[in-house]
């Protein structure tokens, strides 16, 4: 298949970033969150392409799979059926290769509604852009721990994908440490903010973090103040993808925004991404991984050492 891109744009976007918002982050995202991608609602054929992409870019960066496919397929309703499909990608790791972080983003959206596009590109065409980012830089040299790269399906209508993993995982779930869940990661709330939840229980990634960038928001596992909880979305175990993690007593750190303007609108296209957010959204993952590196298994969940 061959996407189509837009340089002249990617280029206007790419001008306003540094390094560390790379221009394949922004090519992935715009691909992801474009018209022929219909909203990627599970089951549909925009679905379809995007797991195309997926499928192509974790070939690229040379990922290894489970059974010889990326994909993970599950059923969650028998009545009427309903399917969906995770992408599973491997990076072994060299010193602890047995113990496993699970990145994992949501590439399914809401879809259509008449001829009007969901398309999606925060939510959560970013998530998956960044997951694919930290593949590529943890392709530059063997990870200390082993990483499965999910790509769920099937989120939006209640974290099914994320469910089906935890309840049939390609590895022991004793060996999966952490899960560094990402959604929504491009457009920042009312105040500027990127929330970080998950962390406090590691004090010293929390400082360092806290000392590198004012618009990160450390969160209390119960999610932001009261009237944001209030929303149902606010139920901050169940906002996303880390809460079946969560239920299953695996630590997590998530990465996302509260909602916005845009957010499940047909105005949340690549184009209303801004340029400096993702990049210290991205720059602040990039360090947390490094930090996840550089710690014993028994720091990260002890409850299993």
């Amino acid at each position: 298949m061959r996407y189509k891109l837009i340089a002249s744009s990617i280029l206007l976007l790419g001008l306003q970033c540094s390094f560390v918002c790379s221009a394949t982050l922004l090519t992935d995202i715009q691909l992801l969150s474009a018209a022929d991608m219909q909203g990627r609602k599970t089951g549909t054929a925009g679905a379809d392409l995007a797991r195309e992409l997926i499928s192509e870019r974790y070939a690229l960066l040379r990922l290894d799979s489970f059974n010889n496919n990326y994909q993970q397929p599950f059923v969650y309703s028998s009545w009427p059926e309903k399917t969906g499909i995770n992408m599973l990608g491997l990076r072994r790791g060299c010193t602890y290769p047995n113990h496993y972080i699970v990145v994992t983003a949501h590439y399914d959206h809401l879809g259509m509604q008449g001829r009007k596009i969901f398309h999606g590109a925060d939510d959560n065409a970013s998530g998956v852009a960044a997951m694919l980012e930290l593949a590529a830089r943890l392709n530059h040299s063997c990870p200390v721990y082993s990483y499965i790269f999910l790509a769920t399906d099937a989120e939006e209508t209640g974290l099914y994908g994320s469910k089906a993993f935890i309840t049939a995982p390609p590895v022991p779930p004793n060996g999966i440490v952490m899960n560094l869940n990402l959604d929504m990661i491009s457009q920042p709330d009312r105040r500027g903010k990127l929330y970080l939840t998950g962390a406090r229980r590691y004090p010293a990634l929390v400082s360092q973090l806290d000392a590198n960038f004012s618009n990160l928001q450390f969160l209390h596992h119960r999610g932001p103040g009261r009237m944001a909880r209030d929303n149902p979305r606010y139920n901050w175990p169940e906002a996303s993808d880390h809460g079946p993690f969560h239920r299953a007593g695996i630590p997590y750190l998530f990465f996302g925004g509260q909602e916005h303007a845009y957010y499940h609108t047909v105005q949340d296209t690549w184009q209303r991404i801004e340029p400096a957010f993702l990049e210290m959204a991205m720059h602040s993952i990039w360090q947390t991984v490094q930090w996840l590196e550089q710690q014993p298994p028994q720091t990260l969940r002890p409850d299993k050492h």
